[in-house]
């Protein structure tokens, strides 16, 4: 009786006017094995995709290079410079023709120039174009901020207190010596022209823009006008003179 009922089960299977049925289920999982199979046979990782590299050549361009430059009239996000005062230490001025100025902002040379308007020197005011007043006020945690910086980078050269007397001047290199900060010519010198040279360099000291940021260029600029202050004579009949005089004659006396 069991061997009729598998005869039968076996014809009616193997019957061509007979379907199976398939579940969806099953279904659904032979097409995903199919269609893992098929991609995994073309992956590609991000680091085999098609790229250029900075500062490698390129057959893509005409020019060979992988690196592109700046499409004209265009300004790289975050190097927008419309404060000349600021960023610069120029005076802003407008109608006025003058040379073309690089604005970076860091390390980068990407950044967009300018045109800072120029004005005739002379004489009685050999820096016309540099600001003569900080962008923002000063403040005490300023000014020790820039006494920070000042020491870091600029006292190797012009010394603790600014008279051009750093390690590196007393070891040698002094030929063109630092600059002394405490002559006429400095102390008379605007706020703006300190920002400038430490901005582009001046004789055989190079651009800080690298190394310093625009903010604290100007604490330094302040510090530096702190200096200057601490080390001019006090007048004749002023307090700080008869203190200074009567401090000079206690070292005098207590010396053999």
């Amino acid at each position: 009786m069991l061997s009729s009922s598998r005869r039968k089960d076996a014809e009616t299977f193997s019957s061509p006017s007979r379907r199976v049925t398939m579940s969806p289920r099953l279904l659904a999982l032979l097409l995903t094995a199919h269609c893992l199979l098929l991609t995994s046979s073309c992956r590609r990782d991000m680091q085999d995709q098609p790229k250029t590299i900075a500062y490698r050549e390129s057959s893509f361009y005409k020019d060979g290079t992988g690196s592109r430059p700046l499409i004209d009239g265009t300004v790289p996000r975050g190097y927008l410079r419309e404060d000349r005062e600021y960023y610069l230490g120029k005076k802003s001025a407008t109608g006025q023709s003058g040379m073309t100025v690089a604005q970076p902002a860091g390390a980068q040379a990407t950044a967009p120039a300018i045109n800072a308007p120029t004005a005739p020197a002379s004489a009685t005011n050999p820096y016309p174009d540099d600001v003569d007043t900080f962008p923002f006020p000063i403040t005490k945690k300023m000014l020790d901020e820039g006494e920070e910086r000042y020491n870091i980078y600029c006292s190797v050269c012009h010394g603790m207190t600014g008279y051009g007397d750093g390690i590196v001047a007393r070891r040698g290199f002094n030929r063109p010596s630092p600059a002394n900060y405490h002559q006429d010519r400095l102390r008379q010198a605007p706020v703006g022209h300190f920002f400038d040279v430490m901005t582009n360099g001046w004789g055989a000291m190079p651009s800080y823009v690298s190394q310093v940021s625009v903010e604290d260029r100007w604490k330094i600029a302040a510090y530096i006008r702190a200096l200057q202050l601490s080390q001019m004579l006090k007048p004749a009949g002023s307090e700080g003179a008869r203190k200074t005089r009567s401090s000079s004659t206690v070292k005098e006396s207590s010396n053999p």
